[in-house]
């Protein structure tokens, strides 16, 4: 319930503030709502802390949740749900693979069954072979499909700064020789 104090508050909002206070509600950030009202990100966090300070709550989800309160009482709900009356089924079964052992990359039948990755028959399509040349994998320092980020170890990490601080290097040389070159045709 909404006393008249409170009341009072939201009433000093600008349309403004509410637009983002009502964003804030939908969980987006600063940025989110700064593209969505074609505005700066600066200029979002400057309407919300002055909704804050109007409201004189801590921080933009109270003062969100404040201004949701007051525009539909009977219709707000929090955002989260009590342990005790959640449903048993949060997750759906888990549905068994009906690709074969041999469809599925780095699979291998052993002792107590099946090991390696298993996949539902419509995420086959999906699934994208690892870079290989020759027969030794190479990671590449930038994301490739069929491998998770940050995979490379400290020696394949300075390896590759390395060898693109010597193609620097050498890309840097060509181009003052290109332009010594290029000065002593010009003189000439």
């Amino acid at each position: 319930m909404i006393g008249s104090m409170e009341s009072d508050r939201i009433e000093k909002l600008t349309e403004a503030q509410r637009v983002c206070l009502r964003m804030v509600l939908m969980h987006l950030s600063s940025k989110d709502i700064a593209r969505e009202l074609g505005i700066s990100p600066h200029t979002v966090d400057q309407r919300l802390r002055m909704a804050i300070q109007t409201l004189g709550v801590a921080n933009r989800f109270e003062a969100a949740r404040i201004l949701a309160r007051y525009e539909s009482p009977n219709a707000y709900q929090p955002a989260y749900q009590s342990a005790v009356y959640q449903s048993p089924h949060v997750a759906p079964p888990p549905v068994h693979a009906t690709v074969g052992l041999s469809d599925i990359p780095g699979a291998r039948q052993g002792d107590n069954g099946f090991h390696g990755s298993a996949v539902r028959e419509e995420q086959i399509a999906f699934r994208t072979p690892a870079f290989v040349t020759g027969s030794s994998f190479v990671n590449l320092p930038i994301p490739t499909p069929g491998r998770e980020r940050n995979d490379l170890n400290i020696v394949q990490r300075l390896g590759w700064i390395v060898m693109i601080a010597i193609a620097t290097a050498l890309a840097f040389g060509g181009l003052l020789a290109g332009l010594d070159a290029l000065k002593r045709l010009l003189q000439a």
